[in-house]
């Protein structure tokens, strides 16, 4: 995690290795095209995958963007999801990104134990779609 807290804390450095850095971008996409915030997110998670950290929290990604709100991190991977210039796997509470220009990825969180699928909020229960429970076997009391 010292790793990313570095390149967090370069950003708002002009002079630091993350800023100087060119970003890997598909042919599609020209630098000057992406939202200041959208630049800053994506220059984050590119240098997790290059360094074999996890993914940036929500929580990063709106610090170094200079958001307040709680949002603006998952809406931030969304739109460069949309655009093309990564690959998001969702679980549980984490998620893996793989950055297509590069094809590198971020790495496992250390705390990641099981591949357990995102199941948003309001979705059917995870029994009903065939996968493994947090209930117990037995019937309760």
């Amino acid at each position: 995690m010292t790793l990313v807290s570095d390149c967090l804390e370069s950003f708002w450095d002009d002079e630091g290795a993350c800023h100087r850095a060119p970003l890997p971008l598909p042919p599609h996409i020209q630098a000057d095209h992406l939202a200041p915030a959208e630049r800053i997110a994506y220059r984050l998670i590119n240098h997790a995958a290059e360094t074999g950290q996890p993914c940036p929290v929500n929580i990063d990604l709106e610090v170094a963007a200079g958001f307040n709100s709680s949002s603006m991190g998952p809406k931030l991977v969304r739109k460069l999801e949309g655009r093309g210039l990564i690959r998001v796997s969702r679980f549980q509470r984490f998620r893996l990104v793989e950055i297509v220009a590069t094809g590198k990825c971020t790495a496992r969180s250390p705390s990641m134990r099981a591949d357990r699928p995102l199941v948003r909020r309001g979705a059917r229960s995870a029994n009903a779609m065939g996968l493994p429970g947090d209930c117990k076997p037995y019937a309760a009391r």
